[in-house]
Order: structure tokens, then C-alpha cells, then sequence
């Protein structure tokens, strides 16, 4: 364009923004940059347990006794400066800790939340939806958008977990709301029989509907690791290693409708190849030693250590020792897949392989092999 377009152009973009327009002219350079993929919000980064912990202890000795409210340090991306505060744009990860015979009073939000126990306790617990569920260390516990929760510690140890909230997500979309119980603590539910924990198990009350969303669940240690043991060495994929999700246990869906964890086991020697999601991630090093490659930037893995990926970045993950690495995480993924907005390079990995297939083939079929078969169990 000449100089002359140029100031005709500047002077009528100035003049319909006055009439609350814009032309869609002035968007190219949004488009352009867009040429590749999603630009990353913020950048990879890792807060190591030495540091978080000393921060955290510092933290409960201001505050001092129960009262101030909850004991929590939200982990900031670096590389994030506006919008909604958080560890990737999307999730917010942050660490608590319940002192000795504290409550944290009952409310409840539209955010979702979870807890992963790093020190726990079994005689401690979040009370969700009036479900009572044990906080024993490395157990995984689910808060639904809009549950009903406290926490209680009538111990005299000290309780940690790491928090994870799709705040950024619910921010953004401005669908956020609060809502304080009014009461230190909800009701809880007496009657077994009435619990919906046990709704969620392999037998359910036949004259009901099944309940499938904002569940209170607890998924205990326990039983998480004898699956992982169960898997032995098998290495999972080549991206992710042995990657196995918390699932619905009504739906076998994901573990919220925004977001999905993960337990990940790296057998010695892994050597991850690198890949990017437009998703983002925050993950927990449960146990063992490695180190994860962000984009260019190298960072070592200990236990306790936390780390963000952001949204469509590259990365990978190695264990070079001689033990397993284990690593809870958590992605933005479902939302990104309900919106048909989920991408993996340099290939798909999430659901992409079938399960395995019968084993049983006949020396002399009658039928073909695949014949009767679901489309999900044929080779």
C-alpha cells in the first residue's frame, strides 16, 4: 500500500473503533503468528521440594493458629505476566499444609480441584458432598466444580498435599463463583448406605440412575501402586512411558470433564523422545530420580519436585538411573478434546493404539479372525 493508503487506512480504523468495530484486516498479524501452531503460554519451568517446602513451613509460621484461612502457595509461571495467575494458562498447582488439629472451613467454587497427598495421614480427611475420604500420603482425592469441602486434621502431624485447580480455564471463560457453607464443617453422611462411594463401585442399587459427574472420589496409594507393579517393567509408550489415567470410576472417562491425571512410571534407562500437545500439563515427582528437556532447557527431577509444560511445547523426559521414576500429572486435555482443539506432534499418542486383541486364533477358522468382533477388539 502507498503512504497515502496507509493514512486512509489508519484513519478509518480510528474512526470505526469509535462505533465499537474493527476490521478484520487488522487481525492478520494474530494470524500470522498463528502460522505453526499455538504460541505457548508461558514457559517450562520446575520448583524444586527443597524450596518448596522450606517456603511452605515459613508460610504456616506466619499465619500462626488455624483462623487466617487456608495455608497454600500457588506455584506462578514465570513466563506468565497477565491474565489469570497460574502454573500454565490454564491450571493452577499450588502446596498446602494442615497444621495439627486444624479445619479448613466448608465452601465451594465452580473451579475444580484435586489433592494429591505428599504427607499424609489416614486418621485425616476432606470431608466432599458430605463424603468423608481419608488423606493417607500419595492418595489422589477429587473436588468437582460446586462440591461441598473441608478439610480436617485431627492429628498432631502436620498434612500436605499438592493442589491443582482449572482456575485459569474457569477465570477465562468468567465462570467463576464462590460460595462460603457458613459452617466450619458441612454434615457428613451417617448411613453407609447412603454413601455415593459406594455407588461407585462394581455393584449399584438397581432402582436408581446412575450419578457419573462430580463424584467424590478417593483413589488410595495402595491400589494405585499394586496396578503400577502389576505393568512390571513394561515401558508404555515411547513419549509418556507407562502413562496410566485416574479414571471416572462410572464412566472410565476422564478424571474431570477439565482436567485428567496421570501416574507415570519410567522404567531405568528411559530416553522419552520429544513430542508437544496443545495441551499443558503440571506434574509431582512421586519417587526416583531424571530429568525432563523443556523446548532447549534442561532440568533435573527429584522427589517432591514440581514442574509446568506449557501449551504446545516441546519436551521430553529421561531416567537415567537405575530405579524407577514415578511422576503424578495433570493435563487440560479433555476440555481441549470436547472442543475438538487437541493436537499431538509428531504423532498421536492419547488413545491412539488398540487394546490388546484375543489372544485365541483357530488352526482352521470357520469365520474369518476379526468375524463378531467390537471394531475396539479386532487386531
Amino acid at each position: 500500500m502507498t503512504t497515502t493508503e496507509n493514512e486512509n487506512l489508519a484513519s478509518y480504523d480510528e474512526a470505526i473503533r469509535g462505533d465499537h468495530m474493527i476490521g478484520q484486516w487488522s487481525f492478520e498479524p494474530l494470524l500470522d503468528a498463528s502460522i505453526g501452531g499455538p504460541i505457548p503460554a508461558g514457559v517450562g519451568h520446575v520448583w524444586p521440594w527443597s524450596m518448596t517446602r522450606t517456603r511452605l513451613q515459613e508460610a504456616a509460621d506466619i499465619l500462626g493458629p488455624a483462623g487466617w484461612g487456608r495455608t497454600n502457595l500457588t506455584f506462578l509461571n514465570p513466563g506468565i505476566t497477565a491474565g489469570p495467575p497460574g502454573s500454565t494458562h490454564t491450571l493452577a498447582a499450588g502446596i498446602q499444609i494442615m497444621r495439627a488439629r486444624e479445619v479448613n472451613w466448608s465452601h465451594r467454587h465452580t473451579m475444580s480441584a484435586l489433592r494429591f497427598v505428599i504427607d499424609g495421614n489416614p486418621e485425616s480427611f476432606t470431608v466432599v458432598d458430605g463424603e468423608e475420604l481419608a488423606m493417607d500420603t500419595f492418595d489422589l482425592l477429587i473436588t468437582p466444580r460446586y462440591s461441598w469441602h473441608d478439610h480436617h486434621n485431627p492429628t498432631d502431624d502436620e498434612v500436605v498435599w499438592l493442589d491443582v485447580l482449572d482456575l485459569g480455564l474457569t477465570l477465562s471463560l468468567k465462570q467463576a463463583i464462590f460460595e462460603p457453607f457458613g459452617d466450619e464443617s458441612q454434615p457428613r453422611r451417617t448411613d453407609a448406605a447412603q454413601s455415593q462411594g459406594l455407588r461407585m463401585k462394581t455393584l449399584r442399587p438397581t432402582w436408581e440412575r446412575t450419578r457419573e459427574s462430580r463424584l467424590p472420589v478417593r483413589y488410595p496409594w495402595a491400589e494405585v501402586r499394586e496396578i503400577l507393579d502389576a505393568y512390571g517393567t513394561a515401558e508404555g509408550n515411547p513419549y509418556d512411558g507407562l502413562s496410566l489415567r485416574y479414571t471416572n470410576p462410572v464412566t472410565g472417562g476422564s478424571t474431570l470433564p477439565t482436567m485428567d491425571c496421570w501416574i507415570q512410571q519410567l522404567v531405568p534407562g528411559f530416553n522419552g523422545r520429544r513430542h508437544r500437545r496443545t495441551s499443558s500439563s503440571v506434574g509431582f515427582v512421586v519417587s526416583g530420580h531424571g530429568k525432563i528437556e523443556i523446548e532447549d532447557v534442561v532440568f533435573d527431577l527429584h522427589p517432591g519436585d514440581t514442574f509446568a509444560i506449557p501449551n504446545f511445547t516441546w519436551h521430553r523426559l529421561v531416567n537415567d538411573t537405575d530405579e524407577s521414576l514415578r511422576i503424578f500429572s495433570v493435563h487440560d486435555i479433555p476440555v481441549l478434546q470436547a472442543l475438538g482443539l487437541f493436537y499431538e506432534e509428531p504423532h498421536p499418542i492419547i488413545g491412539a493404539q488398540p487394546a490388546p486383541a484375543v489372544p485365541g486364533i483357530p488352526k482352521s477358522p470357520t469365520h474369518r479372525i476379526d468375524a463378531m468382533l467390537d471394531k475396539d477388539e479386532t487386531r
